[in-house]
């Protein structure tokens, strides 16, 4: 792999407080998401990238230089963050093509307008934009950057049915046009359907970057699905964590689904039993216990 951005080593402290503890990791083209409780570092590693945060140690580059506030990486980067805002008297239209000068090759307003349903509001106000319109104009910001490298945090937040798939949509078709992609995200079934690898990012460093389905499989983890009346018995108990799933019903995550079937068949009567190759998030959870331990 050809590394687009780097961080390497990077320590942040904020008053006293260290938000990166050494936190390395290189990307390449495609689609990458930063994953982790709040607060664990994700934000601050991906400001760090854009410039708008210094590191206190430690360096990251975009494309081999160095990240610098106000440097010349900062042409090949652009961003979508968590809270999208624009001054409220500037029409769509003029925000579009703001953003676009101070790149060095944008795109044409035709090549976001159709794929993010723009047409109707270019020459409306962001003051009279509602959630998800200011939602697809930050990304149609950032996709006519044409920048090698996108930052989107939380991108499909406040979003309808229509724009996650539009979004969506348009994540998969930069990946395939060779863009290195980093989002930072809470929602697993839109990163299972568009990420290529995920990092877990854990009290300010990173505890794994690897491939989704290399996650799931090296762990070997299966969800468990039964039926049964409470209270439940030790036995099932002991199977490890329980999670009601409603109407009578109960998860459970188990790295020997064999040897948990068992128990509950002997144990339960009639348990209706259900057994699926666990999730993204089942692994990621169980990951970060791990790390706890």
């Amino acid at each position: 792999m050809t590394a687009i951005v780097s961080w390497e080593n990077v320590v942040k402290d904020y008053r006293g407080k260290a938000a990166l503890t050494g936190f390395s990791l290189e990307l390449g083209a495609g689609v990458h998401c930063l994953l982790g409780s709040n607060g664990a570092g994700k934000s601050t590693a991906l400001n760090i990238l854009t410039g708008i945060r210094q590191p206190t140690s430690g360096t990251a580059t975009v494309l081999g230089q160095r990240v610098v506030r106000g440097g010349p990486q900062a042409r090949h980067v652009s961003c979508v963050p968590q809270a999208v805002t624009f001054p409220p008297t500037l029409k769509v239209s003029e925000v579009l093509r703001f953003i676009s000068v101070h790149y060095p090759d944008p795109l044409d307003f035709a090549a976001v307008q159709d794929a993010l349903s723009l047409e109707g509001i270019l020459d409306k106000q962001c003051g009279g934009l509602s959630g998800g319109q200011l939602r697809r104009l930050g990304i149609a910001g950032a996709i006519i950057c044409n920048a090698p490298v996108i930052i989107m945090d939380e991108p499909l937040a406040g979003l309808d049915i229509e724009g996650r798939a539009q979004v969506r949509n348009i994540i998969l078709e930069q990946r395939d046009l060779g863009r290195c992609i980093i989002m930072a995200s809470h929602d697993y079934g839109e990163i299972e359907a568009t990420a290529d690898t995920v990092t877990l990012v854990k009290d300010g460093r990173n505890i794994l970057s690897e491939g989704i389905e290399t996650v799931r499989q090296r762990l070997g983890l299966y969800q468990l699905s039964f039926s049964a009346a409470a209270p439940l018995p030790a036995a099932v108990l002991e199977l490890g964590v329980v999670e009601p799933a409603g109407a009578g019903r109960y998860r459970l995550v188990t790295e020997d689904p064999d040897a948990a079937s068992r128990i509950l068949l002997e144990v339960l009567d009639d348990p209706r039993l259900n057994v699926l190759q666990s999730s993204l998030e089942d692994a990621v959870s169980m990951i970060l216990s791990e790390e706890k331990a």
